[in-house]
């Protein structure tokens, strides 16, 4: 299957009906992800629209926004990062997602590559991600792209 690579440039003055389009696509798939691990989870429009303008207040320096797009031009898959203030020289992905429908294709890892190659061009020396304990797939990728695992985050619901 041949994807296209395209990396977005946000211009904050000139967001047109496509990229706002393209935006929401990613914030709803970005804000979904909870699903994988809480089948009852929900998503409002609120929160799609928060992660909209956290992408649009973020600097192009500073953000990594690329996703994958199929030979009809339909988005399938996406990356998000942004370089972090502390620690200086690393960047943390944000959100990284594919279409289940083109998963085990090799989108994922082409993402984080391209995420690399943009890191070592910008002088980045580490890449930072959080990766919940039930997402298997994504743990194993990782590992299998160099990434160590760190520090576990538990939570205890008081009810």
């Amino acid at each position: 299957m041949l994807m296209n690579y395209r990396r977005i440039e946000i211009n904050n003055s000139n967001i047109d009906g496509e990229s706002n389009a393209l935006l929401n696509q990613i914030a709803k798939w970005h804000n979904l992800t909870p699903k994988i691990w809480i089948p009852d989870y929900e998503v409002s429009i609120s929160d799609i629209e928060e992660t909209v303008q956290k992408i649009l207040n973020t600097k192009n320096e500073n953000l990594f926004l690329t996703i994958a797009e199929d030979e009809e031009g339909d988005i399938q898959g996406f990356i998000w990062a942004c370089k972090q203030d502390e620690p200086q020289d690393t960047v943390m992905i944000i959100s990284l997602y594919v279409a289940e429908n083109h998963r085990e294709c090799g989108i994922a890892t082409k993402l984080k590559i391209l995420l690399e190659e943009w890191c070592k061009h910008n002088g980045i020396k580490a890449i930072q991600t959080t990766v919940h304990y039930k997402n298997i797939d994504m743990l194993e990728l990782n590992k299998k792209l160099g990434y160590v695992p760190g520090m576990i985050n538990m939570t205890k619901t008081l009810g």
